[in-house]
């Protein structure tokens, strides 16, 4: 996929086998449309510009797409198929919004308690371009980055991972030693005889930051309003493919 053009196409093929029997076709780039506003904007599905079409029409047409796994087919395309001379992992939280509350399981809804509140949290490895290299996990606020940390890196060889003091586990840096991997984790400040680092490497690990940050420029991400796990996942996915289009990583 080269650009925004060919995922509109895509989205649109996808599209077509949701359309509501003996109703007219989804209007694809209507409700894409729709999607940028309620995500740049943080507005509740019910408050979306009478332009755009019925709201329940809209959701319904990106609910119906996430339960047939058409973002994590969009998430494929995100993760790079090249060797990486380094990736870097780290975790972000989004604060959960009093609207997201809803009554499926916590499994459904990745919601935990931190110092912080309600939070929801992202788990990404990228590489100096900000590409993916693994697949996105979604978990509670309260899962500590450690745990998370093999899932990320089950499938990473032959380079150099950099985290932060959040990943420091001797166990961890065995397991990437295992994987022809370079440990660049800083030791955390009650350790012992800590192991070395690269420093240089470690404070080039702005490229995660930069994914962070961008992601919470779309208000609906940074108030996390979706009551399930998958809902927010697709639209985590719907922003990445803007940042690559702009940024041309497809």
């Amino acid at each position: 996929m080269s650009g925004l053009k060919n995922q509109v196409k895509e989205f649109r093929i996808a599209s077509n086998d949701f359309a509501h029997t003996g109703g007219r076709a989804a209007a694809t780039g209507e409700h894409l449309n729709a999607l940028w506003n309620l995500l740049r904007n943080g507005c509740a599905w019910r408050a979306l510009p009478s332009e755009f079409g019925p709201w329940p029409a809209i959701h319904q047409f990106f609910n119906r797409l996430s339960k047939d796994g058409y973002f994590e087919f969009l998430e494929d395309l995100f993760i790079s198929g090249h060797a990486a001379e380094s990736v870097f992992m780290d975790s972000t939280h989004f604060k959960v919004h009093q609207h997201s509350n809803g009554p499926e399981s916590p499994e459904d809804q990745a919601i935990g308690k931190s110092r912080g509140g309600l939070n929801t949290k992202i788990h990404l490895l990228v590489d100096v371009l900000g590409q993916l290299t693994a697949p996105i996990v979604v978990t509670s606020g309260n899962v500590s980055d450690i745990a998370v940390a093999p899932v990320l890196l089950e499938d990473v060889e032959d380079t150099a991972v950099v985290g932060d003091k959040g990943y420091d586990s001797r166990e961890l840096r065995d397991t990437l030693r295992g994987q022809d991997c370079e440990p660049c984790l800083p030791a955390r400040s009650n350790v012992e005889n800590p192991e070395p680092y690269d420093v240089v490497l470690y404070r080039e690990g702005m490229p995660w930051e930069n994914v962070f940050h961008r992601l919470k420029v779309f208000r609906r991400l940074a108030s996390r309003s979706e009551k399930t796990k998958r809902m927010f996942f697709a639209f985590i996915c719907c922003v990445l493919a803007a940042i690559y289009t702009t940024d041309k990583l497809w």
